[in-house]
C-alpha cells in the first residue's frame, strides 16, 4: 500500500512541479532579471569588473533549467508528502484521505518553507556575498532541520494529549510547542544581512548619496514570488495527492437504490 501511495504522490508533486514552473515563470523571472541586472552594473560601473561569464546562458536557465528544477523538486516533495502521509492516516482521528493530506500538505508548508524563510528569507541574484554562501547554506538546511524537529516534537505532544484532552486543546498545546522550539531557535541562530551596498569611489557625504542600494521593490517582489511559488507546490500537491489517496484507499462503496437497481435488472425485474 505504501507503494500505491508513494506513486501517487510522485504522481501529485509532478503535478505540483509544472504549476510551480508556471508560476515561477510568469511572475518569479522579472526579479531575477532586474537583479542580475544590478549586479551587473553594480561590476561594470562601480568596481570596474567584467562579469564573470557563465556556462549556461541566462535563457536556457530561465527556461528548461527552471522547468527541471521545478519538476525535480516537486516530484520529491510529493513523494515525502506521501510518505509521511502513510505515517498518519488512520491515527489520531485522521479518517479521511483529503483532510489528512491537507494536513500534511499545510504542516509541510509552515516547517519547510514558512518557518525557515522568516529567519532567513529568500534572495535574488546579486544578494550575498561569495564567501559566505557556504555558512548562509548551512544555516538555512539547519533551520529547516530545527522546523522539523520541532513539527515532530509538537506531533508527539499532540498524541499524547489526545487520550487527556479534547481534541482542540491538544492541537492548540501541540501549535504552541512549536511556537516555542521555533522561537528558541530565532534567538540562537545569527542573523544574516547581505543586502548590498556598494560604495561609489571618490564620493563622500551622505551614506545615500555614496552607495548604490539593492533595489527593495525588486528584493519585496522576488519574497512574494517565492511565497507563491511554494504555496501552489504544497496547495497542488495537498490536493491532488488527496484525491488520488481518496480513489484507492476509501472507494465508493454502492448506494442502496444502486444496489436495488442492480438486483432489479439481473434478476429481470
Amino acid at each position: 500500500m505504501v507503494r500505491r501511495l508513494l506513486i501517487r504522490g510522485l504522481l501529485a508533486g509532478l503535478l505540483a512541479g509544472l504549476f510551480g514552473f508556471g508560476v515561477a515563470k510568469t511572475i518569479g523571472e522579472t526579479s531575477v532579471d532586474k537583479a542580475i541586472a544590478f549586479g551587473g552594473y553594480v561590476e561594470n560601473n562601480i568596481h570596474h569588473e567584467a562579469p564573470e561569464a557563465s556556462f549556461v546562458s541566462r535563457s536556457l536557465q530561465s527556461s528548461a533549467g527552471l522547468g527541471t528544477g521545478a519538476l525535480i523538486y516537486g516530484i520529491a516533495l510529493g513523494g515525502i508528502t506521501a510518505l509521511v502521509f502513510a505515517g498518519i492516516y488512520g491515527r489520531g482521528g485522521l479518517t479521511k484521505a483529503k483532510p489528512a493530506a491537507a494536513l500534511v500538505g499545510f504542516v509541510g508548508f509552515v516547517g519547510v518553507y514558512l518557518a525557515p524563510v522568516l529567519k532567513y528569507p529568500a534572495n535574488p541574484p546579486s544578494i550575498g556575498q561569495a564567501d559566505t554562501i557556504g555558512r548562509r547554506t548551512a544555516l538555512f538546511v539547519l533551520m529547516i532541520a530545527c522546523s522539523i524537529v520541532g513539527l515532530v516534537v509538537a506531533g508527539v505532544v499532540w498524541r499524547q494529549l489526545l487520550d487527556r484532552t479534547s481534541r482542540w486543546n491538544a492541537t492548540v498545546l501541540a501549535a504552541l510547542t512549536y511556537i516555542v522550539v521555533l522561537i528558541v531557535v530565532y534567538v540562537v541562530f545569527p542573523g544574516v544581512n547581505e543586502v548590498p551596498q556598494a560604495a561609489i569611489p571618490g564620493v563622500t557625504g551622505a551614506v545615500t548619496d555614496a552607495t548604490v542600494t539593492f533595489p527593495p521593490t525588486v528584493l519585496w517582489q522576488f519574497r512574494i514570488a517565492s511565497l507563491a511559488i511554494q504555496a501552489v507546490l504544497w496547495a497542488t500537491i495537498a490536493l491532488a495527492f488527496g484525491f488520488l489517496a481518496e480513489r484507492l484507499l476509501e472507494p465508493k462503496r454502492p448506494t442502496a437504490e444502486t444496489t436495488r437497481e442492480f438486483d432489479l435488472t439481473a434478476t429481470g425485474g
